[in-house]
């Protein structure tokens, strides 16, 4: 496999979303791009110049419709991953993948042989702005997503616990864990606020008023047009604060991904 730079792994990306668009236009399916990709929207018309992902996000009921029809789906560019649909997959979340690449992610314990550059599905959950509930949903989140012990860049405490937390989700299961998610998302259901199903900061900084993500706008995004929540910046300023200054240079870090181009897709 031909190892890909960082200016193809962009392009790749931008033709997934623009799939994805395409896919959700055609259904009448709504979406915004989130997080650095919502700031990279507004502040850089694009990709964050050092991200190297794009993340989506939707309602409940337009997440599962889009992950039926993309199951579904029979472009042979791409493919829709999910636990129920490959053994090795990791995630708890979909990741639309072009199938013509292959990903390593040097943190993750696991290795997925259909891992490919990708734009993360997640959705917005209608949670009540409770500090146990958001702590419990914290932690199942952090049972599903287990990484490699790193003792070069990281203190012997950190990897003490990320060694507990990986050996407590083994023993549970990573089905059962994705269970007790599904339970605690379904039985607590709120009309005012909603919480990203991969929640990564506190509880002020990750619940949005559910009337800020009921309307949507198109905008530029490098080559084509996207969508976003028409109150994009209410949404940004409670997440990130002042969304339109620069990080620091030591805070503009990317996921640590390999990427290839793959000389034949394997089921």
């Amino acid at each position: 496999m031909k190892k890909m730079t960082i200016k193809e792994q962009k392009r790749v990306m931008i033709e997934i979303l623009e799939y994805f668009d395409s896919i959700c236009r055609k259904n009448n399916i709504k979406y915004s791009l989130i997080g650095g990709s919502l700031i990279g929207a507004i502040r850089h018309k694009g990709i964050i110049p050092w991200d190297d992902d794009i993340d989506v996000v939707l309602d409940k009921y337009n997440y599962r419709k889009i992950v039926e029809i993309l199951k579904k789906d029979n472009n042979p560019k791409y493919k829709l991953l999910t636990k129920d649909r490959v053994k090795d997959y990791y995630f708890s979340f979909p990741k639309l993948v072009a199938t013509n690449t292959f990903v390593r992610e040097e943190k993750c314990l696991q290795e997925c042989k259909q891992y490919g550059i990708f734009i993360d599905i997640l959705y917005y959950n209608n949670l009540p702005k409770d500090n146990k509930l958001f702590k419990k949903l914290k932690l199942l989140n952090s049972l599903l997503s287990r990484k490699k012990l790193d003792f070069k860049n990281e203190s012997f405490k950190q990897n003490f616990l990320r060694f507990n937390k990986n050996l407590i989700s083994l023993m549970i299961g990573y089905n059962n864990i994705l269970k007790m998610k599904n339970r605690l998302e379904t039985n607590n259901v709120d009309d005012k606020y909603a919480v990203i199903t991969l929640p990564l900061r506190s509880i002020e900084k990750e619940y949005q008023l559910n009337k800020n993500i009921k309307e949507y706008i198109d905008v530029p995004f490098e080559n084509i047009k996207a969508m976003i929540y028409k109150n994009y910046d209410e949404i940004l300023k409670t997440t990130f604060g002042d969304y339109m200054q620069l990080p620091p240079k030591s805070e503009r870090t990317i996921h640590g991904l390999e990427a290839y181009w793959r000389d034949k897709w394997k089921d």
